[in-house]
């Protein structure tokens, strides 16, 4: 009598209660390289195409990378430190970068557009939506039977490879 509606009514059985999907995909060298090669093709966003490479080379999470702050890297030093709220398990890190891993983040410099954010959202006021490059990686790997979404990449299957489907957290596993 207190709530008009059920607030559990629109949960599914097939929702809850089912059975934890365990990944364990990790791209293979050959896989690697076709990625480098299929990249430029893919017409992600530079920022994006960074990120990527910066996930694979530091085995850092999606959220720990879209939540990066100018303010926690250090070039000179060759470290980026991840703060605590933006971990996973809650507590601080520090990456040591490799010339690789400094390249990728220097290259973003030249497309700064935040003060703040180094993947700054549309109009600068927060960072950019971890589901929103996964999205970008996603629609780019479509089944050749599938139409791309309206509204999204016309470019949807230029970043397929040989053994599958892969996420961005597939990058951390394979760096790894």
């Amino acid at each position: 009598d207190i709530i008009e509606n059920d607030p559990t009514s629109s949960i599914r059985k097939a929702k809850i209660g089912g059975k934890d999907t365990v990944r364990d995909r990790v791209l293979s060298d050959a896989e690697i390289r076709a990625l480098k090669s299929q990249l430029p093709e893919a017409r992600l966003l530079k920022t994006t195409e960074s990120a990527l490479w910066i996930m694979l080379s530091t085995c850092c999470r999606i959220g720990e990378i879209c939540k990066a702050e100018w303010q926690h890297l250090d070039l000179e030093a060759g470290t980026w430190k991840i703060p605590a709220e933006n971990s996973k398990n809650g507590k601080p890190h520090i990456i040591y970068l490799s010339e690789f891993s400094m390249r990728q983040f220097e290259s973003l410099i030249a497309l700064k557009n935040s003060e703040k954010w180094i993947f700054p959202n549309t109009d600068n006021s927060n960072h950019v939506c971890e589901k929103s490059m996964t999205k970008q990686i996603g629609d780019r790997q479509l089944a050749n039977d599938r139409k791309p979404m309206s509204g999204r990449s016309k470019y949807c299957r230029t970043l397929k490879l040989a053994d599958g489907k892969w996420t961005p957290h597939d990058l951390r596993r394979t760096g790894a």
